[in-house]
């Protein structure tokens, strides 16, 4: 049994993915969130360490008049500034860090799905699908609209890669018969 299993990892890594509307979509995804957090991370770590962040944060909100009556992205701007206030110089120099490394992660994936790698769609799923229990916590206790949509689009990627990409699904037909898979595939 073993050996069939590791036939057919060797066979199922190998081979190439033919890339799709989906999985063009899930390129842009992946691209556009490695910009936002590796460009947030550096920003972060960078204010964190030159000890700004609360001086940063007092002059945006002199500046955007922030007040619970004003457009939806400055309430939200208003969020985002309070919560890392509130953060020691340990903590926001953390959440840098795992910025700076989850955007990689991002590269990494959108970078792979392009070099038409099937191990690259592996990675995407269990890196989607291993944020969504957190995603549905957070959803519960603080729903909003970009919970709810982040939700709903990681969501979307785990199922068409299961179900349309058939990840963990197809099986050569060699392994069937008890002799080793091809090298290479389509």
């Amino acid at each position: 049994m073993f050996g069939r299993l590791k036939a057919w990892a060797r066979w199922e890594l190998e081979r190439r993915i033919e890339l799709t509307v989906g999985l063009r979509l899930i390129i842009l995804d992946r691209f556009v969130k490695a910009f936002v957090l590796l460009a947030g991370g550096v920003v972060l770590m960078v204010v964190t360490a030159t000890g700004g962040i609360e001086h940063i944060t007092q002059q945006l909100q002199t500046e955007l008049n922030l007040d619970p009556g004003r457009h939806l992205w400055l309430r939200l701007a208003e969020a985002l500034l309070q919560r890392f206030t509130s953060l020691s110089r340990v903590a926001e120099l953390a959440v840098g860090v795992a910025a700076i490394l989850y955007g990689m992660l991002e590269v990494v994936e959108g970078t792979a799905l392009i070099m038409r790698r099937r191990w690259a769609e592996y990675l995407v799923l269990l890196a989607t699908a291993a944020f969504i229990p957190l995603e549905v916590d957070e959803l519960i206790r603080h729903p909003t609209v970009f919970k709810g949509l982040a939700f709903v689009i990681n969501a979307i990627i785990v199922a068409y890669l299961v179900r349309r990409k058939r990840l963990f699904l197809d099986w050569p037909a060699e392994l069937e018969h008890g002799t080793a898979p091809p090298a290479t595939e389509h």
